[in-house]
């Protein structure tokens, strides 16, 4: 066995690997604020309120995760069509930027996952948000 070359870059360029484990965290999820039952859109406008987090403060969550809602706290919802069939796009993974876990994505974005509810063969799109 062959000792493997020392890395390129410094470990503070953030191209070394760093030793990480991961936690599952059941949360809740909700969509969009357009998107949300009219009973709950009070208690919404509340929790702005009390965060300060903006309009998209129910779906913008730290971390990784797998299905929910996309966030839109920089445009407007849009859909996402299928590029094969049409059909709506579903997330499927999102990457977000958090300080605890290190990750940026772009300038403090997301990376999102989308793809085809139908047939799982068709291409995803990826998002950078």
């Amino acid at each position: 066995m062959t000792t493997p070359p020392p890395p390129s870059r410094y470990d503070e360029d953030g191209y070394v690997p760093q030793t990480c484990a991961i936690t599952a965290e059941h949360v809740t999820d909700f969509p969009f604020r357009e998107e949300l039952p009219a009973e709950l859109r009070p208690r919404w406008e509340d929790l702005v309120r009390e965060t300060g987090d903006g309009r998209d403060v129910i779906t913008r969550l730290a971390g990784w995760k797998l299905g929910g809602w996309p966030t839109w706290h920089l445009t407007q919802p849009t859909v996402f069509p299928c590029g094969d069939c049409g059909t709506d796009m579903r997330l499927l993974f999102t990457v977000a930027s958090d300080d605890e876990t290190g990750v940026v994505v772009g300038r403090w974005g997301e990376l999102r996952i989308f793809t085809c509810p139908t047939d799982p063969r068709h291409a995803f799109q990826a998002d950078l948000h």
